[in-house]
């Protein structure tokens, strides 16, 4: 019996799902099908094609046969359907011992070609989402193509196939791969002996829309918004002060930092490049109170357990999720008072804020109080100067305002605040005197004696650099003796 499987429609694309020999029920993108009538007609179509593979004992190849059918149209269905007659009839098909563009790609992304080759080839952690831009841009158009047959007229198919609202950069990340593909085609593979696309088929790099980030204030206005869950508070000011990836702040483990030293070792990253920096004495004392918080409650704080987890509910003690970051991190603006239009403005030069930004906050506040290049570079993990330089302008207007740099982390949450009454007593005291901030808050500004001779200027809100003391009023300054 025939089995017909069924069809459904997701955001506006058909789909067919039907069983592959004994093998679990797949499902195949009908790219030409724009209605349900359509889609039911390929479905039957793609049925008798699975029908007669299974029949001659072709099931390993039925998936990719299966899904060149469900996108191709006409004359290239035909040719298919002829195929799989051929096929089933029994007759001669002479194999092309030259691999497709699909094979290649499979093969990189699976990670076999970085097993025979590891010297040539690296394994990515983005395999995962290269996986996913070429089953969607790339195998549908060219992926049956032999290598030594692909040419720029192939690859100018794929980058016209694109669609119309897919940003530059997206479109470029499309033309790097199919670029990788052909270069792994020439070495290590040598399956063709020269490369069959020129240099510039890869687009430029575009600097893109204006993103946003936080000032100081707004920053303390966020930490100190005891409506917003602690753990969360904790995670953005890390970011703000540290400039990790939001990847690689979920992942870091207890055993990453040494809170004596005040020292994080990041082996594991984006990059591939281990690196390790000090910690701003803030952060470390957040962290400690955090570790003591989360002990008292009988969260694990030691060896591989994660830094940032959930506090409460069913939830607690788990890492904290990644899933739709960015809109939770605008939420949590939100309720915190923070309504500046330009991190919520989302126009044909500019995107909302995102969690990714945290970056930005970072950069644009340590370059704007006389960090250097290489001191950034260390902590985000940047791995060239026009990265940085991307941040300058912000740098340099962040620098005309004189914005310092974000108050010490365990000063800036509550619940992670030092606890003893003569602090409290001394703090409410350089409060009354302090000037008030560009949004009307009570700002306290205290300088720790040179005395220490350790403390690098911007390092902590507390202190600050010759250059931000002889720009500042006397009136403004309360010091300590």
């Amino acid at each position: 019996m025939l089995a017909t499987g069924n069809v459904y429609e997701r955001r506006g694309k058909w789909f067919a799902r039907l069983t592959i020999g004994t093998k679990k029920r797949q499902s195949f993108m009908l790219e030409t099908c724009k209605d349900e009538r359509s889609a039911v007609t390929r479905q039957a179509i793609l049925a008798e094609l699975a029908a007669k593979l299974r029949k001659c004992g072709r099931d390993d190849i039925a998936p990719d046969i299966i899904k060149r059918a469900a996108v191709r149209d006409g004359k290239a269905l035909n040719e298919v359907r002829k195929a799989v007659d051929m096929i089933a009839s029994g007759q001669v098909v002479q194999k092309n011992l030259t691999p497709t563009i699909e094979q290649i790609g499979k093969r990189w992304t699976s990670g076999e070609l970085a097993d025979l080759y590891p010297d040539r080839v690296k394994r990515r952690r983005s395999a995962k989402t290269n996986r996913y831009v070429l089953d969607k841009y790339v195998y549908p158009m060219v992926g049956d193509v032999a290598i030594d047959k692909f040419t720029l007229d192939h690859a100018e198919a794929v980058m016209r196939s694109l669609p119309p609202k897919l940003s530059p950069n997206s479109r470029r990340s499309v033309a790097q791969l199919v670029y990788r593909i052909c270069s792994l085609a020439v070495l290590p593979l040598r399956h063709i002996a020269v490369h069959p696309l020129p240099r510039g088929f890869v687009p430029r790099y575009q600097a893109g829309k204006a993103k946003g980030w936080l000032y100081p204030d707004e920053d303390a206005m966020l930490l100190g918004c005891t409506q917003v869950p602690l753990e969360w508070r904790l995670f953005y000011g890390f970011l703000h002060r540290e400039g990790m990836r939001r990847s690689e702040a979920l992942n870091t483990t207890w055993s990453d930092i040494d809170l004596d030293l005040g020292v994080i070792v990041l082996d594991v990253n984006k990059t591939d490049e281990p690196r390790a920096w000090a910690l701003s004495p803030g952060v470390v004392a957040a962290l400690r109170a955090w570790r003591e918080h989360c002990a008292a409650r009988g969260v694990r704080v030691s060896g591989d357990a994660p830094v940032f987890v959930y506090d409460e509910g069913s939830q607690k003690g788990q890492r904290l999720t990644t899933s739709d970051t960015a809109g939770r991190f605008r939420g949590h603006l939100e309720l915190a008072g923070i309504r500046r239009p330009e991190l919520f403005a989302r126009t044909e030069t500019r995107m909302r804020i995102r969690l990714h930004d945290t970056r930005a906050t970072f950069v644009t506040l340590a370059l704007a109080n006389g960090r250097t290049e290489a001191w950034v570079q260390d902590r985000t993990g940047h791995k060239s100067s026009d990265m940085i330089n991307r941040y300058r302008r912000a740098a340099r207007t962040a620098a005309e305002l004189g914005l310092d740099v974000c108050r010490p982390l365990h000063e800036a949450i509550p619940e992670l605040a030092p606890r003893s009454p003569e602090r409290t007593r001394t703090k409410e005291k350089a409060t009354e005197r302090a000037p008030r901030s560009r949004r009307g808050a009570p700002v306290s500004v205290e300088i720790q004696p040179r005395s220490a001779g350790l403390a690098t200027p911007g390092q902590d809100g507390q202190n600050f650099s010759p250059r931000e003391l002889a720009s500042r009023s006397p009136a403004n300054i309360v010091q300590s003796c």
